[in-house]
């Protein structure tokens, strides 16, 4: 359920869960901005307040439902993609699915600092299961872009600069495929 206005949401999301997803989102825009300005504070960036809402001016709410599955390894809830994880969690487990906590971010602001991993939601044959992400993305004319700072101290940029929008079109005109969206702005080093 994309978020443009309270009035449109109120007329527009189904009217069993509207209500409480409305107030879901507004709840969590001030933990969003909260986790931004600390994402943002670890790279030593400071931005003001309006760059920080152009680069949260989108805002989603899903609402994912996962059925029991008697034979949960014959289906996939969300195929593999990638999304920021913290630095300390270990990534050696080669070949193995490994429980991960989303955590929402910028991964090219870092210029790759922030490590993504190729994850998966999958079903049980033993619990159902709801998921309700908040997402927030820039809005789709924003620039994007390593943030100057942290290029500097890094020697040089791994990403180019684009318009959201443009990366969203990639994003969504591919099929999920591990950290290949990432390819988009990647800069090769050929």
């Amino acid at each position: 359920m994309a978020y443009t206005n309270d009035d449109e949401a109120l007329q527009q999301w189904p009217i069993e869960c509207r209500d409480v997803a409305l107030q879901f989102l507004k709840t969590s825009h001030e933990m969003v901005r909260n986790l931004l300005e600390a994402l943002l504070g670890n790279l030593g960036e400071e931005l003001d307040d309006s760059k920080i809402d152009a680069f949260i001016g989108k805002k989603m709410v899903n609402m994912n439902f996962y059925p029991t599955c008697p034979n949960p390894e014959l289906t996939v809830g969300v195929g593999r993609h990638s999304d920021m994880v913290p630095e300390d969690v270990d990534m050696e487990k080669k070949g193995e699915w490994v429980e991960i906590p989303p955590i929402p971010g910028a991964l090219i602001w870092s210029n790759g600092r922030y490590k993504s991993a190729e994850h998966r939601v999958r079903t049980t044959s033993t619990k159902s299961r709801v998921s309700i992400p908040i997402f927030t993305s820039p809005l789709p004319t924003q620039k994007v872009a390593p943030l100057p700072q942290v290029v500097k101290k890094d020697g040089g940029a791994r990403y180019r600069e684009f318009v959201f929008s443009n990366y969203m079109n990639s994003f969504f005109g591919n099929a999920h495929d591990g950290k290949k969206s990432l390819e988009f702005a990647q800069i090769n080093s050929n």
